[in-house]
């Protein structure tokens, strides 16, 4: 799942974000079929708790699309957190870092809460992400791109960045709301949806 492949999500393609999550949710890309047992074997999706039931990953109704998107919605904002933290340093805009500063300190709430509800299930809070080049991740190009610049360079590599990274969080969240069943991860969802979409109104240009 990595590489160009996955570079798919487009501004106006719901249905893109909707067969990305599906896909992660039954090929085990972000589910716990990714883990290596203690004989050094990679567990298969018929192997997997999620791809027998959907409670098994974890308490209450969590079905494979909540684990999906759980996993995938840490790496994004794991990534987005990074370049965030970058602008005090780095940008030009003052109004923009007190943008940044301002979606930094969501992030890092929606971190802890998410890596709770993960915890909940039993998975282990791994990246299974890591490397990847997906929608509203930054690809590693981009993220030395954005570590190399300063000034009005940095502020228009950060608003780029930022502009995909919410899009695709709003509209993934909305996925989930879709095909996810556990109560407690579709509020999540919901509201980190909600905030993107603050976030990207509010944006400085």
């Amino acid at each position: 799942m990595t590489g160009p492949a996955m570079r798919l999500g487009r501004p106006g393609s719901t249905l893109v974000l909707a067969a990305t999550l599906s896909a992660l949710a039954v090929c085990g890309c972000a589910g716990p079929e990714e883990r290596t047992g203690t004989s050094g074997a990679v567990a298969t999706a018929a192997d997997s708790p999620t791809a027998s039931s959907p409670t098994a990953a974890g308490p209450g109704t969590l079905n494979p699309t909540d684990l999906a998107w759980l996993q995938l919605q840490l790496a994004m904002d794991e990534q987005a957190l990074h370049i965030l933290e970058l602008a005090p340093g780095s940008g030009a805009d003052p109004e923009l870092k007190q943008w940044a500063a301002k979606v930094a300190k969501g992030h890092r709430a929606d971190l802890t809460a998410l890596r709770k509800l993960l915890t909940a299930t039993g998975v282990p809070d791994t990246n299974p992400h890591e490397g990847h080049d997906m929608p509203g991740m930054v690809n590693a190009t981009e993220l030395r791109a954005l570590e190399a610049a300063e000034g009005q360079e940095f502020d228009r590599l950060l608003r780029s960045a930022l502009r995909d990274h919410l899009t695709h969080t709003e509209r993934m969240s909305g996925e989930q709301q879709k095909a996810g069943s556990d109560p407690k991860v579709k509020q999540r969802a919901a509201s980190i949806g909600q905030s993107a979409s603050d976030h990207l109104r509010r944006m400085p240009q």
